[in-house]
């Protein structure tokens, strides 16, 4: 049962299409690496939205937008797809890809869109501070009666969070807004910045995340929930990035 819930709420968070790619998750996800265009110091993870497959995401921008902002960025697109998620596998295989990269660089970042930045938070809430920095653009946040639970306690910050616990497909909104929670704790996560446009599908929920990520950290501007406006706000974000001084990874904050 909570399989198939789980695969109603993802097809619901996404109205655009009916079709969306499937994989052999038996395997680990499919990687398309864009090399960076100086000696590589960090890797950038790219999680995909729910129609996105490796072509897709290539033709959609990111990689370029990241290495003209970090030119020592090498570029990893990852074939996350929703099969991995409703599987299980998508946490685990994730953590064998971050663990890969981090012992070849310096800074291991993710970014992902709409469901890819609901699997970068989740990721934060499995495997706590594990990456340096987590760029999120407009992300999948829930179902409408988990939201409107964290509004009607008056936010983040009054909502009664449940105990840690390891993420799956029955618990993974309450985790994923537990991790959130903790984020907030010191006046937003300083390794996490959030982008999103106005006329986005997912703009209403953005509010309920803001106490988690420091305001100089969102970024807000025109587009919709497609990649066409994703890619430009991400540019934005990690050019902004690339001028701060970067934040020790002890800084994260601990569950």
């Amino acid at each position: 049962m909570h399989v198939r819930r789980w695969i109603l709420l993802m097809l619901a968070c996404v109205a655009a299409s009916a079709c969306y790619p499937i994989r052999d998750t038996s395997k680990a996800p499919a990687l398309r690496r864009l090399a960076a265009e100086q000696a590589p110091r960090r890797a950038v993870l790219v999680l995909p939205g729910i129609g996105d497959n490796l072509d897709s995401l290539q033709a959609g921008g990111i990689g370029d937008a990241i290495r003209a902002a970090w030119p020592d960025a090498d570029v990893v697109l990852v074939e996350l797809t929703i099969g991995y998620y409703k599987d299980g596998r998508a946490m685990p295989d994730l953590h064998a890809l971050v663990a890969e990269e981090s012992g070849r660089h310096a800074e291991v970042w993710l970014v992902g869109a709409s469901l890819g930045g609901m699997g970068a938070l989740l990721y934060d809430a499995a495997y706590p501070c594990e990456v340096d920095g987590i760029v999120l653009l407009a992300p999948y946040l829930g179902e409408d009666a988990t939201l409107r639970q964290i509004r009607d306690a008056g936010g983040l910050a009054r909502w009664q969070a449940p105990p840690a616990a390891t993420p799956d497909a029955g618990n993974w909104q309450g985790q994923l807004w537990r991790r959130a929670k903790v984020w907030a704790s010191g006046g937003g996560d300083p390794r996490v910045w959030l982008a999103w446009g106005a006329d986005d599908k997912f703009a209403p929920n953005m509010p309920l995340l803001l106490p988690a990520v420091p305001p100089s950290h969102v970024v807000a501007g025109d587009g919709v929930h497609a990649w066409r406006s994703w890619t430009p706000l991400a540019r934005q974000a990690f050019a902004m990035a690339a001028r701060e001084p970067r934040s020790p990874r002890s800084a994260c904050p601990t569950p």
